[in-house]
C-alpha cells in the first residue's frame, strides 16, 4: 500500500462523491499544481530579479527532473513546490499567517518539510507572540493528521514509514552508500546551467539556495537511514535551487551583456532532451489511460466483480495493485503479485513493449481478454 499523506487523502475524500470521475479530477488537480508552481516561480523570480529572471525561473522549475511526468501521472510534487513558493511570497508580502498555512500544507504532503516548518515556527514564536496559540495548534495537528488516520486505518501508526523503507529496485537506498547516491541523483534534477547560476546567486536568492540544498541533504540523510532517497523526493529542493540559479544566471549575464546569447544557448541545450521527451510522455500517458479503461472492460467480460472475487484472491503485475483494488472495490492488501491457486490473475504490460506480468503457471486458464488485459483463473 502506498505511503499515507494527509493532504492528498483529504483531497481524495472531497472528490469521492464524484464517483468514477474522481480519479480524472484528481489528475487534473495534480497537474494544476505544477502549473501553479511554474507560475509562482515566475512571480518570485520577477520580484527578485526582473522579468528575465522570472522567465528563466519558471522554465527552470518546469524542467526540474521529471516534474512534468510526475504531475502528468497524478503525483503531488507540483503542489509541494507550489506551496513552498507561495509561502515564500507570502512572507515577503508580510503575511506570516498565510506563509504558515502554506508551510502546513507542505508538511501535510512531505515529512521532509517538517524541519523547515519547525524553524519557521520558532521564528514566528519569537516575533509574533499573538500567534503562539496558533503555532501550538499546528504543532499538535500535523503529527495527529499523519499518525491518527494511519492508526485507525491500518492499526500501525508507523506503517507509512515502514513502507517508505522498502525502496523499489535501482533507488539510492539499494546502493552501497545511499546518501551519496541520493545526492548524485539530485544533482541531475535542475538544468545544469542553473547550477552555474547558483554559484553566483545574488544575496536575495541565497535563502532559496540554502533551503533547496538543505532539502536535498535531508533526503540524502534519510536515504542513508533506510528510506528510498529516490529523486522525486528531492524535487522540491531542486526546484528552489533552480529558482536561485535562475536569479544568479540572469544577474551574471546582465553584468556581462555579451554572454547573454551564450547563457540562452546553454539553457536551450540543457532543456532540449526534456522537450524531445514530451511526445513520448504523452504516448505513455495515453497508454496508462487505456490500461485503466481496459481493466474495467475485462472485469465485465470476465463475469463481473462478484464472480471474480468468488474465484479467489486477485493477482496483478507490480505497480498495478492500486488500480486493480480500485476497480474491484477491495482493500489494497487483498491484491497480490505472485499468483497461487485458487485465484484470478490480471495480466498486462506496465508499458508498451514491457513484458506481460505477472507470470502464471499451467493451473491458471484463460477466462477473458481485451486489448491490453487478459484474465486467467484457477478457481
Amino acid at each position: 500500500m502506498p505511503a499515507f499523506k494527509p493532504l492528498t487523502v483529504a483531497v481524495c475524500t472531497v472528490l469521492a462523491p464524484l464517483g468514477d470521475a474522481a480519479p480524472e479530477v484528481w489528475v487534473i488537480v495534480a497537474r494544476a499544481g505544477m502549473v501553479v508552481a511554474v507560475a509562482l516561480a515566475f512571480v518570485l523570480g520577477r520580484d527578485l530579479g526582473g522579468w528575465a529572471a522570472g522567465t528563466v525561473a519558471a522554465a527552470g522549475v518546469a524542467f526540474t527532473g521529471d516534474l512534468i511526468g510526475y504531475s502528468a501521472a497524478g503525483a503531488e510534487p507540483g503542489w509541494t513546490i507550489a506551496l513552498a513558493l507561495a509561502g515564500m511570497l507570502a512572507w515577503r508580502a508580510d503575511r506570516p499567517r498565510l506563509a504558515l498555512a502554506c508551510g502546513v500544507g507542505c508538511a501535510l504532503l512531505r515529512v521532509e518539510a517538517w524541519p523547515f516548518l519547525l524553524a519557521f515556527g520558532i521564528v514566528l514564536w519569537r516575533r509574533r507572540p499573538q500567534d503562539r496559540a496558533l503555532l501550538v495548534a499546528c504543532a499538535v495537528a500535523i503529527p495527529a493528521l499523519w499518525f491518527v488516520p494511519e492508526w485507525i486505518g491500518s492499526g500501525d501508526v508507523l506503517r507509512s514509514g515502514s513502507r517508505a523503507r522498502m525502496p523499489n529496485p535501482g533507488q539510492p537506498a539499494t546502493e552501497a552508500f545511499p546518501a551519496w547516491a541520493a545526492l548524485r541523483e539530485a544533482a541531475t534534477l535542475p538544468l545544469w546551467p542553473l547550477w552555474i547560476g547558483a554559484l553566483v546567486a545574488p544575496r536575495a536568492a541565497r535563502p532559496l539556495l540554502v533551503a533547496g540544498l538543505a532539502w536535498i541533504a535531508l533526503v540524502a540523510v534519510m536515504a542513508q537511514a533506510g528510506f528510498s532517497g529516490e529523486p522525486r523526493y528531492s524535487l522540491p529542493g531542486a526546484a528552489l535551487v533552480a529558482v536561485a540559479g535562475a536569479l544568479g544566471l540572469v544577474a551574471f549575464v546582465r553584468e556581462r551583456r555579451t554572454l547573454a546569447w551564450l547563457a540562452a544557448a546553454l539553457l536551450l541545450v540543457a532543456a532540449a532532451p526534456k522537450l524531445a521527451d514530451l511526445p513520448d510522455l504523452r504516448s505513455d500517458q495515453a497508454y496508462q489511460r487505456d490500461l485503466a479503461d481496459g481493466l474495467a472492460h475485462v472485469i465485465d467480460r470476465a463475469g463481473g466483480r462478484e464472480a471474480l472475487l468468488a474465484c479467489g484472491r486477485p493477482y496483478v503485475g507490480e505497480l498495478r495493485g492500486p488500480l486493480l483494488a480500485y476497480h474491484l472495490d477491495v482493500e489494497k492488501h487483498r491484491v497480490a503479485f505472485v499468483p497461487r491457486p485458487p485465484g484470478v490473475v490480471f495480466l498486462s504490460r506496465i508499458a508498451a513493449g514491457a513484458p506481460v506480468e505477472p507470470r502464471t503457471g499451467p493451473a491458471f486458464t484463460p477466462r477473458a481478454r481485451v486489448a491490453l488485459w487478459e484474465v486467467r483463473d484457477a478457481c
